[in-house]
């Protein structure tokens, strides 16, 4: 790793902080936005779901077949295209006359941030001491988590006073300033992956994420196809991508377990995060009638509690062990999904300590797993790390929207939406995905414990070996 000295140091972090901060926004701020935009562009019932789910669904899909470009042509530069682009791509959203352009600029926008969140990764991770790094992926964990959750409150806030659009515009100047102060920084990091595009792999691996997230959000009509014809093409490209002398993703990473289980409990903190946010504002809002400041206030709960204990896992993880840290992170989101799975029979104040212990769980979580997966690969395998993790995150965002929009769908059928039957229904639809929650928060725990315990010298042998033979044979005979 680079040793850069101390004032371009903090400019990397800062950067990379605000840029993740910028990304986070762009993807969830539109929540709140949605009735407005309804009015605003003539949107149907049926398309209004696209608008994050669209974003979604091409981040993920670009993510990976992304990597090997940034490699070639930089990580600074790909951090510059990505924030002229964005900037394109909002001004787009700003004058958007009709559903179409506004599809267009989020679509825009999910490629951008896609090249922006996996370039972020890789300069701090090559720009940065071992000594700083747990400390700066804290900062940018922060940040990022920070967005996620003030979202809704920064668009609600700003509707207050305008409209939807200008809380796109705000984003303007911060990204023109970020371009600047990125030409400051005077290195440039340019990893070697391969020499050639993998035209037919990614287009393959696009294809698939975008008729999965169909397949998942129109499950109760015909999205059995769909996901059919997704499952079919991902066997598809595995056994391409595998004989490819140039992959956009090196599957032989998968075999590391650590790698695996690091991946898949960021995805499943995003994928609780995500949806509890969503299901606690509609409970405060429609169940308890809540007025949308109060509600404001209760949701900035975690962010705040998560600030401070981001920079602090940072550093912890610089001397405990990183899968320690993420192990009793995960326990506090898992009893805070208890809590929200109770939501209709506790008092305020115990939702006051729900969030409490989410903000805890998110605020120790997320930097020390960062950095263990990130580190956990060769340099040269660190644009693929990078757009895994990322992608791993957004996906569990899809996951969780899909499977609510489903279930909620389910419970609606055709009932008119009146109170008789919203609460109820919120009601219904928040315990089956807080259980939902609770389960996979508990297996990412254990993952997260086993793989500490099992990847420690002297490990108990018998455990090992009994959860080794659990696993199946497809995965022993290919060396997982």
């Amino acid at each position: 790793m680079a040793t850069i000295n101390l004032s371009e140091k903090n400019l990397i972090i800062i950067i990379t902080a605000l840029a993740q901060l910028i990304q986070q926004l762009i993807a969830n701020m539109t929540v709140v936005a949605l009735p407005n935009m309804l009015i605003d562009l003539n949107l149907t019932a049926d398309s209004i779901i696209w608008v994050n789910l669209i974003y979604l669904a091409v981040f993920v899909a670009f993510a990976l077949p992304f990597t090997n470009l940034i490699s070639q042509i930089g990580v600074k530069k790909s951090i510059s295209f990505s924030i002229i682009i964005l900037l394109i791509s909002i001004i787009i959203t700003v004058f958007s006359i009709n559903d179409y352009m506004l599809f267009l600029s989020r679509f825009i926008q999910g490629i951008s941030t896609a090249a922006l969140s996996i370039s972020l990764y890789i300069m701090l991770v090559e720009g940065l001491s071992d000594e700083d790094l747990g400390v700066g992926l804290g900062i940018v964990s922060a940040s990022g988590y920070l967005g996620m959750l003030i979202a809704p409150s920064f668009m609600g806030f700003i509707i207050l006073f305008s409209n939807w659009r200008s809380a796109f515009l705000l984003l303007i100047p911060i990204l023109i300033t970020l371009l600047i102060a990125l030409q400051i920084i005077k290195k440039e990091w340019i990893i070697e992956k391969g020499n050639d595009i993998n035209y037919v792999g990614s287009l393959l691996y696009i294809a698939i994420m975008f008729l999965f997230t169909l397949g998942l959000t129109t499950l109760d009509e015909y999205g059995i196809m769909p996901l059919i014809i997704s499952i079919v093409l991902l066997i598809i490209f595995v056994k391409y991508e595998i004989s490819h002398p140039n992959p956009i993703y090196d599957f032989k990473l998968l075999k590391n377990i650590k790698y695996l289980i690091g991946n898949y409990a960021a995805m499943v903190t995003y994928f609780t995060t995500t949806i509890a946010i969503t299901a606690l504002t509609f409970h405060l809002r429609y169940v308890l009638d809540y007025e949308e400041y109060f509600i404001g206030l209760i949701l900035m709960i975690s962010p705040i509690i998560m600030i401070g204990l981001s920079g602090l896992s940072g550093k912890l993880s610089n001397k405990i062990d990183p899968r320690t840290i993420s192990g009793i992170a995960m326990m506090f989101i898992c009893i805070s999904m208890v809590f929200f799975f109770f939501l209709d029979f506790i008092t305020l104040e115990m939702i006051y300590l729900a969030c409490v212990l989410q903000g805890i769980g998110n605020g120790l979580f997320s930097a020390p797993n960062n950095k263990y997966v990130l580190t956990l690969v060769d340099e040269k395998d660190l644009p693929d790390a990078s757009s895994f993790l990322s992608s791993s995150k957004e996906f569990g965002k899809i996951l969780s929207y899909s499977i609510y929009a489903l279930i909620l769908s389910i419970f609606i059928d055709k009932q008119p939406l009146t109170l008789k039957y919203l609460n109820p229904l919120i009601i219904k639809s928040t315990e089956i995905m807080m259980f939902i929650n609770i389960l996979i928060a508990l297996s990412a725990t254990i993952l997260l414990f086993y793989s500490k315990y099992k990847y420690e010298k002297g490990g108990n042998e018998k455990i090992i070996a009994l959860m080794e033979s659990l696993k199946p044979n497809w995965f022993k005979k290919r060396g997982f």
